[in-house]
């Protein structure tokens, strides 16, 4: 049967990233933390930004206030360095909790029982020149002892030592470009590298970027990426005259999603 040899090797023409935010995502108490008002009462460790589309989900045995529902989009519209408040619409008048998750007056008892914030999409960081990933797998040394009677003496060749397959690690770096703007999501992506708790960082690396038939959105089911939770060890800023202020940022792998094609969750 003759095979098709016309397909064409993928280019950086294809490439794109995407990026959740560091310190967006928390476990919350379901009553403590979201009292009656417009105020929800979130970590200082927060990094929420204006604008910000989040969502709640129920863990457990929780409850979460009326005046919400879970797996909604909301829109971060106020924050302070440990309360945000949140919109149906981005830039729309706050929401007003009724003060009665939980038990109605208390915490659901339990620490498994709590209502977790998270940022609601993967969003294009549109100022990333390039990025790399180096994904390895350790070799241990099962080297064994003869099991029986040998003789190496005479031979002309060294025996080879016995390995096999062990964890799997990843890292990777992009360059990004700074800007003006100190609101857009890449230097965001660069203020993150110093934050104290980075939960919430995740990126969706594409290889090929597939829009849906709509051409609105990325089609995951046709596309080639690589998913996965991030930790953001170091940046390298190079700064001259000639060429664009650029950032190279570094970045450890954890807990992936998907690998080009592969679900590992």
């Amino acid at each position: 049967m003759p095979i098709s040899c016309n397909s064409s090797a993928l280019t950086g023409q294809e490439g794109s990233i995407y990026f959740q935010p560091a310190g967006t995502m928390f476990c919350l108490l379901d009553y403590t933390d979201f009292a009656a008002g417009t105020s929800i009462t979130v970590p200082t460790t927060n990094d929420y930004q204006v604008g910000d589309p989040v969502t709640f989900a129920v863990e457990g045995g929780a409850s979460l206030d009326t005046a919400l529902t879970a797996g909604t989009t909301y829109y971060v519209v106020a924050r302070t360095s440990s309360t945000i408040q949140v919109s149906a619409s981005s830039g729309g008048s706050a929401i007003t909790l009724n003060g009665d998750g939980g038990t109605g007056s208390a915490d659901t008892p339990g620490s498994a029982n709590h209502i977790s914030i998270d940022y609601a999409e993967y969003a294009a960081v549109c100022q990333v020149r390039e990025f790399s990933i180096d994904i390895t797998r350790e070799e241990l040394d099962v080297t064994t002892l003869p099991c029986g009677v040998t003789s190496t003496e005479g031979s002309k060749f060294a025996p080879f030592r016995t390995t096999q397959s062990g964890y799997a690690s990843g890292s990777g770096s992009m360059s990004v470009y700074f800007t003006d703007d100190q609101t857009n999501l890449a230097n965001r992506l660069l203020g993150n590298v110093l934050l104290r708790s980075q939960q919430g960082a995740s990126v969706k690396l594409y290889v090929n970027t597939v829009s849906n038939t709509a051409g609105t959105a990325v089609d995951d089911s046709a596309s080639l990426y690589i998913e996965s939770d991030i930790t953001m060890t170091s940046i390298n800023l190079s700064v001259n005259p000639d060429d664009p202020t650029t950032a190279e940022i570094n970045f450890n792998i954890i807990n992936p999603k998907n690998v080009l094609g592969k679900a590992l969750v």
